[in-house]
């Protein structure tokens, strides 16, 4: 071998390991990215689905007392007292996150308590007697005052309450008394701390203040800045994000956090969750995988070196054509040209391996367009159907409608979310009519006809009106379905 070939394997073998450890580290830092964006996704996700389940839990026991507020027992004056508290103590009784429940004169003297706790106290000057006398009231987290030394206290925590309350009016819409809960922070803690144990994280619950609401140890009532003043500046931020955060124990932590807006007529309270994971255990994969890349990459890279040497002039078209195809692909070039046939060798099954998943992935792209296509028929289909066009669950509370029923009902969907579709009823439909379209409905599966139905403006009018079930495969009802038009 002449000094000129030697020269040009060594040339060829020192360039193809240069190219493979270069090839191997651009994937290796790719790959390393993704897998702590990924790693920080999850604690964001994680971060958003707390905040979800809180709002959800705050708004049900907004409803819940909203709507023992507007029970008969309650607004009626000549309910006796002990109706009224059999009333509330059997919600307290069959909801423990209601501690206490109680019912206040406008005066501000507690008429009905559960359990007789605090009656004849007076509450006037507590928060939400005074707000509660104007409207629905929510009130943040605070200590238990009045109630501190009545109630028992088996978990050995401090005791915390949010408060929720609504005036109660009689049938002449004079306010003649306030309703209120205290809600038992020890379900937020079981929430946070159901989560926390789950996903192998560290969570905590904190205020718009900074103030440590729910959090592992013993960190509640600490401000936020007494743990990571590095954090603090992030939780300004009105967006679910993360970042690698110093805090103060000296330790690093991938931290995520998402913000408390409320849920529907629950307006929240600026929460935010922070979830922290130590940093060497939230990149451990992706450092396991670094290494593995190396590894991988330093093997390829000697063994392309001697592969050079040995065959300079066989592997440099085929890597030539690698190098191509890599630099495409990192373009996002449409039409990657790849060789016809394949070398049986490392690098032919490499470019067909490349080829293969590259064909995969092109298929799904037009799969995903199509079905993207296919989704958008649909919308369009049911937002612009000259009918109108309603949606409930199984419990017929309603989930979706169309364009054509708000223009046909005068309701939006933000307006009848929830509701029962007896809200759009006249009042002079017999209620056998309505007993037979039901048992129809539940019987066939479907019912059909003409009904009087009364539109957001109170106008009558007169609808043909369809209603068909949903069902999954075991025959259980989904949805309904009601389809109409007006017949004027």
């Amino acid at each position: 071998m002449s000094k000129i070939q030697i020269k040009f394997s060594l040339l060829i073998g020192v360039l193809s390991f240069l190219i493979a450890m270069g090839v191997g580290k651009y994937a290796n830092d790719t790959a390393t990215t993704m897998m702590k964006d990924n790693s920080g996704e999850a604690l964001m996700r994680i971060a958003e689905e707390t905040v979800n389940t809180l709002d959800r839990e705050m708004l049900e026991r907004y409803r819940e007392i909203k709507f023992a507020s507007e029970l008969p027992e309650m607004r009626n004056e000549s309910t006796p007292k002990e109706i009224k508290k059999q009333v509330i103590q059997k919600i307290r009784d069959s909801y423990n996150h209601h501690e206490w429940i109680g019912y206040a004169l406008p005066d501000g003297t507690v008429d009905i308590g559960t359990n007789s706790y605090l009656e004849g106290k007076n509450v006037k000057g507590r928060p939400w007697h005074p707000a509660g006398l104007q409207g629905p009231y929510i009130g943040d987290v605070h200590d238990a005052l009045l109630l501190a030394k009545l109630l028992p206290n088996t978990s050995g925590e401090a005791i915390y309450f949010s408060d929720v309350a609504f005036p109660v009016k009689n049938y002449d819409d004079k306010v003649i008394g306030v309703l209120c809960t205290h809600l038992m922070w020890q379900w937020t803690r079981e929430v946070v701390r159901e989560v926390s144990k789950k996903n192998n994280v560290e969570i905590f619950l904190v205020s718009k203040d900074g103030l440590i609401l729910t959090g592992p140890d013993k960190s509640e009532r600490k401000n936020i800045a007494e743990l990571s003043s590095d954090l603090v500046k992030e939780l300004t931020q009105i967006t679910s994000s993360y970042q690698v955060s110093q805090w103060n124990n000296g330790e690093k932590y991938l931290s995520a956090y998402a913000i408390s807006k409320g849920l529907n007529e629950y307006k929240g309270f600026g929460w935010r969750v922070v979830v922290r994971k130590n940093v060497n255990d939230a990149f451990k994969t992706s450092n396991d995988l670094s290494t593995n890349l190396f590894i991988v990459s330093l093997i390829i890279g000697l063994l392309g070196a001697l592969v050079g040497i040995l065959f300079a002039s066989r592997i440099s078209n085929p890597l030539s054509r690698l190098v191509t195809i890599v630099n495409d692909l990192k373009s996002h070039k449409e039409n990657i040209e790849f060789s016809k046939t394949f070398n049986d060798d490392e690098l032919g099954n490499l470019e067909k391996a490349i080829k293969e998943l590259y064909e995969e992935k092109q298929k799904e792209v037009v799969l995903k367009m199509k079905a993207q296509e296919d989704v958008d028929i649909a919308l369009r289909i049911f937002d612009q159907s000259i009918e109108g066009i309603l949606i409930t669950d199984k419990e017929n509370k309603t989930i979706l409608t169309n364009r054509s029923f708000s223009e046909l009902s005068g309701y939006t969907l933000n307006e009848i979310y929830g509701h029962n579709p007896n809200l759009l009823s006249s009042g002079n439909t017999p209620k056998e009519f309505y007993e037979k379209m039901w048992n129809d409905i539940l019987t066939y599966g479907k019912w059909e006809g003409e009904i009087e139905n009364k539109k957001k403006n109170g106008k009558l009018y007169k609808e043909h009106l369809r209603i068909s079930t949903l069902k999954d495969d075991k025959g259980e009802v989904l949805y309904y379905l009601s389809t109409f038009h007006s017949t004027f």
